[in-house]
């Protein structure tokens, strides 16, 4: 079994964790190991986008995608373009707004964890919630860490 190692630069602390684990304990600025390969140092966009990644599977599963899940997503995109063109407040509004009609499919839960990701908050257990095997995250992880080098 593969083991991964989350490098804080700023203390020294390591964690090791297997793959099972990975995505749940991301944090911000640690630097990923996967062995003794160095993959990458996880940024707060990085964060954000694999929350992102993770609606994916959860909107092609859902007939209906309410409005309120469809404007997060939007806000969410353009702050990954550019984190300065949205503001906290906005995110937190439509956050709010999609969590209020999360019982529409839950399709709205993972909307609403994408913008609080954004936001600042902890991304642990988004792809839990979109139904993504920890294969897959770990996968997605490595491959965008690796691209960004």
């Amino acid at each position: 079994m593969v083991q991964y190692t989350l490098l804080d630069p700023l203390t020294g602390d390591t964690h090791t964790l297997c793959e099972r684990d990975l995505t749940r304990n991301l944090r911000l600025n640690v630097i990923l190991l996967r062995g003794d390969e160095h993959v990458g140092i996880v940024t707060h966009q990085d964060i954000v986008l694999f929350c992102r990644w993770c609606a994916g599977p959860r909107l092609s599963r859902c007939r209906t995608i309410p409005p309120e899940a469809r404007t997060v997503l939007k806000l969410v995109d353009k702050w990954l373009v550019d984190p300065g063109s949205v503001s906290s407040e906005e995110l937190n509004q439509v956050a709010l707004a999609a969590w209020a009609v999360a019982d529409a499919a839950q399709t709205a839960i993972v909307a609403w964890a994408a913008a609080d990701a954004a936001r600042g908050a902890d991304a642990a257990d988004i792809a839990q919630n979109a139904g993504i095997s920890y294969q897959a995250q770990a996968q997605w992880l490595l491959e965008h860490l690796r691209s960004a080098q």
